[in-house]
């Protein structure tokens, strides 16, 4: 693994690449590119986490305790705290809003994140093992299970680990003497959906 590096060049073919990178921070010393060889390239594009301000409608940067899947899986991790932001409790009524910020070109981006479906069943897995009298909601506009035993992996989320899945979408977030209430519609049953929750989730 190498650090503060570029490729600068890659020439080659599967199995046998020649890739140049180079070292140093911007702006300091640079140090002599090199060539490596290498079986396989994995282009690790990375992303930046999107700005819950910008989702008012779901309490995105009003309420405390409205997160980031990023925010609630520090909270899962070894060693996390899983609590509200606000008090400190342990929540018991977690609450996922697939394609926070995602296939919304009018307000956000127009595309799908591919990867908020498959974090959403892990967390309410988790959630539910360290939580096991809780209850996790997941409201999505349709689940994008595209790879092998992913769509077992969400459907196990719901079978053996009681996440409720609510096919529509949620139209807004308030506040609550202390907690949330989550406002909107399961389009499978065409039925207003009113959730009291004491963490809402976003997943960007």
């Amino acid at each position: 693994v190498l650090t503060e590096a570029e490729v600068t060049a890659c020439s080659g073919y599967v199995g046998n690449f020649q890739v140049e990178v180079r070292t140093g921070r911007p702006g300091g010393a640079e140090v002599t590119p090199f060539t490596l060889d290498a079986g396989a390239i994995v282009v690790a594009t990375g992303w930046d986490p999107y700005d819950l301000s910008r989702l008012p409608e779901f309490g995105g940067g009003l309420l405390p305790d409205v997160v980031s899947t990023l925010d609630f899986e520090r909270m899962l991790a070894p060693g996390g705290r899983l609590a509200r932001p606000s008090d400190g409790v342990v929540p018991r009524q977690v609450v996922f809003i697939h394609c926070a910020g995602s296939r919304d070109p009018e307000h956000a981006v127009p595309y799908c994140s591919k990867t908020c479906c498959m974090v959403v069943a892990k967390q309410a897995m988790m959630f539910r093992q360290r939580v096991p009298e809780g209850q996790a909601y997941a409201f999505y506009i349709d689940l994008r299970t595209a790879g092998k035993g992913y769509e077992e992996y969400v459907r196990r989320s719901a079978e053996e680990h009681g996440v409720l899945y609510l096919r529509g979408k949620v139209s807004a977030v308030a506040a609550e003497n202390g907690r949330l209430r989550v406002s909107g519609a399961d389009t499978l049953s065409d039925l207003a959906v009113d959730i009291l929750a004491d963490l809402v989730v976003l997943a960007t």
